[in-house]
């Protein structure tokens, strides 16, 4: 059969429900047979798109073509797991955002499958719907065949889905969680507009005061961003690898020792680490560190503790990575009003890697009140400025 030169626009299907949200961190594995289900089937050809953008966006041949013939005699279906081939499309991008609510985009793309069965007399030809798909991942026991375990849920990680009572610094602005929006047509939907940010409001209740200041940015279980305010102590050091060699002088008769260095350092290489405590929580809370430390993209954002005493004037950025002609990451003329003032200014973004190998769960039972862990993590780059 000759290879598919578009995926038409009337072939595509709303994401108009859980069911059609993927999770590329845990594998996609697609179960092919016949219409009679009998082993006469022989062969299957898999023609994947994958975009970004709107939906119903012209495309053209497809991304990739997977042929599989089957294994045994016997067999009566042929599996094909695809999730590494859509992971690679995926690249979140978030910006927090000194005046405004942070920027984020790139989190999902979508997905679509055409596929030839060939049998022994016979090819069948279909179409499968569309999917969006993310950096999250399943938990062991969302893969069953007699329940709902509502994929999309938040949370989970202590084997049912428990009640979780964070903490809010009110010096901290534009608080946000994230969720998919299933009331998009195909017309309409974008891998950016099919997922919803919504702003948190936290209440007098909710709000703690913390004196060396943090938030911590993170990929969860369902490949969206959430935010989570640790309130217990920062504990910051640097790890530094080098390498000393001696130094060669074409005078060595001629060299003073008091000024003139015998070894010099090369190639220095300085690891920041973080170690943050979380401060009292919740038992449910639990869920929410053990999300941070199975996390793919984690961000720590520090505040350098001065707040805004008085509205300013609008800003404008515009370079290579954040500007006002992208579409991505928009900052164009933002001001400070009167709902930002006795907040914080200014912040600086890190990447950074959870290095945490275990998780002890605690429980009111086992510790009482003293429910809080420690979360250590790494930045990504080399403390001196080394990109070349």
């Amino acid at each position: 059969m000759p290879v598919p030169t578009t995926l038409s626009v009337g072939a595509r299907t709303p994401i108009d429900g859980a069911e059609f949200i993927s999770f590329v961190n845990s594998p996609i594995n697609l179960d092919f047979y016949n219409s009679t289900f009998d082993a006469t089937i022989q062969k299957v050809t898999l023609y994947l798109w994958i975009w970004q953008g709107a939906q119903n966006r012209t495309l053209g041949s497809p991304n990739y073509i997977l042929k599989k013939d089957k294994v045994s005699a016997s067999d009566k279906r042929i599996t094909l797991e695809i999730s590494s081939l859509i992971k690679s499309e995926i690249n979140p991008k978030f910006v927090y955002n000194t005046f405004d609510s942070p920027a984020v985009s790139g989190q999902a793309t979508f997905y679509q499958c055409q596929v030839e069965v060939e049998s022994e007399e016979v090819i069948e030809q279909s179409t499968g719907n569309t999917y969006l798909a993310t950096l999250g991942y399943r938990w062991d026991y969302e893969q069953n065949f007699y329940s709902d375990n509502n994929l999309v849920a938040r949370y989970g990680s202590f084997g049912f889905q428990m009640p979780v009572n964070l903490k809010f610094n009110p010096r901290i602005h534009d608080y946000q969680t994230q969720d998919f929006d299933f009331t998009k047509s195909v017309a309409t939907a974008t891998t950016d507009n099919l997922i919803i940010k919504t702003p948190i409001t936290p209440t007098d209740a909710q709000e703690q005061c913390t004196r060396d200041s943090t938030l911590i940015v993170y990929l969860d279980k369902r490949g969206l961003f959430e935010m989570f305010t640790p309130h217990g102590k920062v504990v910051i050091d640097s790890k530094i690898e080098n390498q000393i060699t001696n130094k060669s002088y074409r005078n060595p008769n001629g060299v003073d020792n008091s000024f003139n260095p015998s070894k010099v350092k090369n190639s220095i290489d300085a690891t920041q680490s973080y170690t943050i405590n979380t401060g009292n929580l919740l038992e449910g809370d639990g869920q929410v560190i053990e999300e941070i430390l199975l996390s793919p993209l984690v961000y720590l954002i520090r505040f350098k503790g001065d707040i805004n005493a008085v509205t300013t004037i609008g800003i404008t950025v515009d370079n290579t990575f954040v500007t006002i002609d992208d579409t991505i990451i928009t900052i164009d003329s933002v001001t400070v009003t009167d709902e930002k003032i006795g907040q914080f200014n200014i912040h600086q973004q890190i990447p950074v890697v959870v290095t945490d190998s275990a998780f002890l769960r605690k429980t009111r039972l086992n510790d009482k009140v003293e429910i809080n862990y420690t979360i250590k993590m790494e930045t990504t780059t080399n403390k001196i400025l080394d990109i070349k």
